[in-house]
């Protein structure tokens, strides 16, 4: 139960991102600097490549752990290197060779998606991979929620044409909901 609490209540929280904004706090400059080492801005957003040279950047600023990295444009790395207590944004610039490092501390409107998008077995630490195992338990624990929801509803001659309504109903509104997007 408290994992579905969870992703419903983040999930909600994504979808209504802007209700929740207002009460974040504003980011802190940790540092702006030459950074004159060549790093490697080939391939895709969150690419080996990219992570590998997001990951050297972390490593030589102290700053390891989770983290995910894109390139909003050819030249600029951006790592969001997060955890429950913050989100360190670095912004490197390959035309400038200049790196920026901004935290946002954590507010309390932040917990419930940060639990959302943790990123799992792909992270790095014990934490990260052990978040993973928890949330492939609780997916496991729905999996076998609804298989013995739909053989209790089998087994009740009674109720199959109402189950018959509601489970037609589900596929139904999924299905028009992949269709719309």
């Amino acid at each position: 139960m408290p994992w579905l609490l969870m992703y419903g209540v983040s999930s909600f929280m994504v979808i209504h991102n802007s209700w929740f904004r207002s009460d974040r706090p504003g980011r802190e400059v940790l540092f702006e600097k030459t950074y004159g080492r060549p790093v490697n801005l080939q391939g895709a957003n969150n690419s080996p490549e990219l992570r590998a040279a997001a990951q050297e950047i972390l490593k030589e600023c102290n700053l390891e752990g989770a983290f995910w990295a894109d390139k909003p444009n050819r030249d600029t790395l951006h790592i969001d290197r997060f955890s429950f207590r913050d989100s360190i944004s670095l912004t490197y610039s390959a035309k400038d060779q200049k790196l920026k490092a901004e935290r946002q501390p954590m507010h309390w409107s932040q917990v419930p998606v940060r639990m959302h998008f943790r990123g799992g077995y792909g992270q790095p630490g014990f934490g990260n991979k052990f978040w993973g195992l928890l949330v492939d338990v609780a997916c496991g624990g729905i999996i076998i929620w609804v298989a013995s929801g739909l053989i209790m509803w089998w087994r009740l001659p009674r109720w199959r044409t109402w189950g018959a309504i509601a489970v037609a109903g589900g596929i139904l509104s999924f299905a028009l909901l992949v269709w719309t997007l």
